[in-house]
């Protein structure tokens, strides 16, 4: 006889995304700021069909290889990361049948959508004009075996970055 877990509330699924969004972020703009060559774990592994992805638009330049992007974000300047605010809202509740899946499994069967937005330094560490930005991410689970994550649990599946002027 199949085991039925209870759904998740709506309790649940904010305080998961809240969790997911404050984690990932903090993360990923540490990593855009110092350890430029961890960017490519951030990311869905590429996917040519139907469509590629992951999907990242940086400032106007398309790109479905996070290898290229960690390759052309290392060749950058030096840059500070202040992020002011962040949203998060679960885009999709179920991405697989829910049928016999623990509540961890549950836990993980959504996508987000996260807006970020703050300002950056170029060039200088401690001087020099902030720019405004805004990222957009859709996130996914990352990949798990048997319940667990393997690497992070939650990757950019498409992205948007935007300098703000």
């Amino acid at each position: 006889m199949a085991t039925t877990t209870a759904p998740l509330s709506e309790t649940d699924y904010t305080r998961i995304s809240c969790a997911a969004a404050e984690t990932f972020t903090e993360a990923y703009y540490t990593a855009l700021d110092s350890s430029r060559l961890t960017l490519t774990t951030f990311y869905i592994p590429a996917v040519t069909s139907p469509r590629p992805l992951p999907h990242i638009s940086y400032n106007g330049d398309v790109l479905n290889d996070s290898s290229l992007f960690q390759s052309k974000f290392s060749e950058m300047p030096w840059t500070h990361h202040e992020v002011q605010s962040y949203n998060v809202h679960v885009m999709n509740r179920c991405l697989e049948p829910v049928e016999g899946k623990t509540r961890k499994e549950l836990e993980r069967n959504m996508s987000l959508a996260v807006q970020v937005s703050g300002y950056v330094r170029l060039l200088e560490r401690k001087e020099g004009p902030m720019r405004g930005f805004s990222d957009f991410y859709v996130l996914v689970p990352g990949k798990s075996v048997g319940g667990k994550a393997e690497g992070r649990e939650w990757v950019i599946q498409t992205q948007n970055f935007r300098f703000v002027t």
